[in-house]
């Protein structure tokens, strides 16, 4: 008895296995053929591998980009309000400054590490034992 269900199973398999086989040499000729010219196994072209469910790109749902604030405008404001300021200012009396000046931003612990690399790249301005200032 225990025999015959081994052997029910072991066929069962080989049929699977013929079936999956099959279907392998399938899409096999697909490529081969040019199903998905160009395109390669995946049918992908040029693309990564990516999460399940997720956009192939930077896109969001509706198509539209995440805002970043416009180019230059980080520094400009730093220059601003480094121009106000009568002392040097510390990194994080900087950043605090910079979002009461309309600086947009989401997560202030970014800004603080794009203000302080900002800062100490521009050579209009310079980094004392206080803080920055212009020079």
């Amino acid at each position: 008895m225990v025999g015959e269900s081994v052997e029910s199973a072991l066929q069962t398999l080989r049929t699977e296995r013929d079936r999956i086989s099959d279907a392998i040499s399938a899409l096999e000729g697909l490529v081969v053929t040019g199903g998905n010219a160009g395109m390669g196994r995946s049918g992908r072209a040029g693309r990564g591998r990516r999460r399940p469910g997720r956009p192939a790109s930077g896109m969001g749902r509706g198509g539209s980009r995440r805002k970043n604030a416009p180019r230059g405008l980080l520094k400009q404001k730093i220059h601003e309000v480094l121009k106000g300021a009568r002392k040097p200012l510390a990194p994080v009396e900087l950043r605090n400054l910079v979002i009461k000046a309309g600086y947009p931003t989401k997560n202030p612990k970014t800004l603080y590490t794009a203000i302080f690399t900002s800062a100490k790249a521009d050579p209009l301005i310079k980094k004392t034992s206080e803080g920055f200032s212009l020079k």
